[in-house]
């Protein structure tokens, strides 16, 4: 990552600093986009300094959803339509009524196969989507019930760009976003990129934790005996990503590879112009993105009991977790990362700590968003005051 402070974004780069006073042995990465421009790329600690690459975990949920918006701006995806026009076998056991926006947030009901499912079809979305389509949704339908697919989420997103382009989510990403942007994000990382890649280190607060393979929550995360692997089961989700098996398949639920300043230009690019990048005008026209980041569902979630909201893919910012404006849309992962777009803010935003910080009010990455979204409000303040004055 290249190092950039412009003097409106200073402030930011102080906060992270101070932040890294707070824990020994933190290490993070941030980075901002500003309409179009690069106004902060900074990093502390030395885990994650220079052109190092770590994973994002379910920020690549964000990263997928990017995907399903271009296919729906090029008319090959209606969120309004029945997933089963797309995907036939999906309508099975009562699921033919589920759209394409009631699934992809979170509404389907298809966490996971009761039990757990071993590597060669945790890591084979095209098997596994078998076993989904198969299944019935474990909750009434057509209620507004929102439940975190934690792993399924992205085979759900893979299968259905394979059934409208007959390329995989992974290949599309590679020709459409991450190649014409050159940017340092990768779902399926190449073995070359090995040496740059930073392993995800222990939770700050790593709590031992019962997941019932019959329950909600069990299912979201694969619970069995742990994740099984080829190279023998891990137990917790920083094990997961640090197996280069998972990095090199790229999982679209949680398996990218990035730096923060890529996530925050991708988010830029989604929007808008990028004149550094190349970019002329935003990926999404606004009609696109007004519609894939238009909340979909909103409520207590059945897997974790927290108040969650989603779009089409997108993670939508809530009171508990405030990360944007309602225009906002992007995602957070299990190592407290967090990356999105704002276009209320013309912002970019990417944030990616060396490890999961344990249970916090507020997260660190969702502080610095308030506090990058302050000061584009003054700046905006300060331009405007000069104006009148002119």
């Amino acid at each position: 990552m290249q190092s950039v402070i412009t003097e409106d974004f200073a402030p930011l780069a102080q906060a992270l600093e101070a932040r890294a006073a707070e824990e020994e042995n933190y290490s993070a990465q941030l980075a901002i986009y500003h309409r179009g421009e690069l106004v902060l790329s900074h990093s502390v600690g030395e885990h994650l300094a220079g052109d190092a690459l770590t994973c994002i975990f379910s920020c690549t949920k964000g990263l997928s959803a990017l995907v399903v918006a271009l296919l729906v701006q090029d008319g090959l995806i209606d969120p309004k339509a029945s997933m089963a026009t797309y995907w036939p076998e999906f309508a099975a056991n009562g699921k033919g009524q589920l759209t394409v926006g009631e699934v992809l947030s979170h509404q389907a009901g298809v966490l996971g196969v009761p039990g757990g499912v071993p590597s060669k079809i945790l890591l084979n979305s095209a098997e596994y989507a078998k076993a989904l389509a198969s299944m019935p949704s474990i909750w009434p339908l057509g209620q507004n019930i929102v439940g975190y697919h934690a792993i399924t989420m992205g085979v759900l997103m893979e299968e259905l760009v394979r059934r409208v382009t007959g390329k995989e989510l992974k290949e599309v990403f590679e020709e459409r976003i991450r190649k014409p942007l050159g940017a340092d994000a990768y779902i399926g990382q190449d073995p070359a990129l090995e040496p740059r890649y930073r392993d995800v280190l222990p939770a700050a607060e790593e709590r031992p934790e019962f997941f019932d393979p019959f329950s909600p929550a069990g299912l979201a995360v694969n619970s069995a005996s742990g994740f099984a692997l080829e190279s023998g089961p891990v137990y917790n989700w920083h094990e997961l990503a640090n197996s280069p098996q998972v990095r090199q398949v790229g999982p679209a639920s949680m398996g990218a590879v990035a730096n923060a300043q890529s996530l925050a230009a991708i988010y830029a690019a989604s929007f808008g112009a990028v004149p550094q990048l190349g970019v002329s005008k935003g990926l999404l026209s606004e009609d696109t993105w007004s519609q894939v980041s238009a909340e979909l569902v909103y409520g207590h979630d059945r897997t974790s009991g927290l108040l969650q909201a989603f779009a089409l893919g997108f993670m939508k910012a809530t009171a508990r977790n405030n990360y944007g404006s309602i225009f906002a849309y992007g995602h957070d992962g299990a190592n407290s990362s967090l990356a999105f777009a704002d276009p209320a803010y013309q912002l970019g935003f990417g944030y990616i700590p060396s490890r999961n910080e344990g249970m916090k009010e507020t997260s660190t990455g969702v502080k610095l968003s308030q506090l990058a979204r302050q000061l584009i409000m003054q700046k905006n303040m300060k331009a405007k005051a000069a104006g009148s004055n002119a």
